[in-house]
């Protein structure tokens, strides 16, 4: 149940760029379903952090297990907490289970020898969001962060030859 809960709260940061904090107080009535502009379901999430409140919009690829997960939730705890301990109480960490499931990959640690986190799963977000082409201004929106904060600690991690191609297009 625990190694579950890991891998939905694993995808969904990972796919949102929320910060822990974020994710652990987001309740199951705080997910909607839309249809983005290319018809595919997706789901906006209203999160309550650091910077206020905000939408959040999860990567069209957790789509599949978000709807699997959330259909679950909504029959256990409709008004309950969206990321939540087996007994309904609040995830205090997950921290243990994670570094359980990367030490079992053989994944403990960056090629610049950090130890992965939870909040790795942020950066991870944002790299691959600027990576896929996303906009700054979006990443950081989506982030509840400034376009600053973004050029500063995730901009050099976005290759030239992505820059290179979308400026060549």
């Amino acid at each position: 149940k625990s190694r579950e809960l890991l891998q939905i709260y694993v995808l969904i940061v990972a796919c949102t760029g929320f910060r822990p904090g974020e994710a652990n107080n987001v309740k199951v009535r705080d997910v909607h379903p839309f249809k983005d502009e290319k018809g595919r379901s997706n789901y906006r999430f209203v999160v309550r952090g650091k910077t206020g409140e905000r939408d959040a919009i999860v990567r069209s690829v957790a789509v599949k297990r978000l709807d699997k997960y959330l259909t679950k939730r909504r029959m256990e705890s409709p008004a309950g907490l969206l990321f939540a301990m087996p007994d309904g109480s609040p995830i205090s960490t997950l921290i243990d289970q994670l570094d359980a499931a990367l030490k079992e990959a053989g994944v403990q640690r960056s090629t610049f020898g950090e130890k992965y986190s939870i909040y790795s799963l942020r950066h991870f977000y944002a790299v691959n969001a600027l990576r896929n082409g996303v906009g700054v201004f979006e990443v950081a929106r989506n982030m509840g962060t400034s376009v600053e904060i973004i050029q500063e600690y995730y901009g050099k991690q976005a290759t030239a030859a992505v820059f290179a191609t979308r400026l060549g297009d």
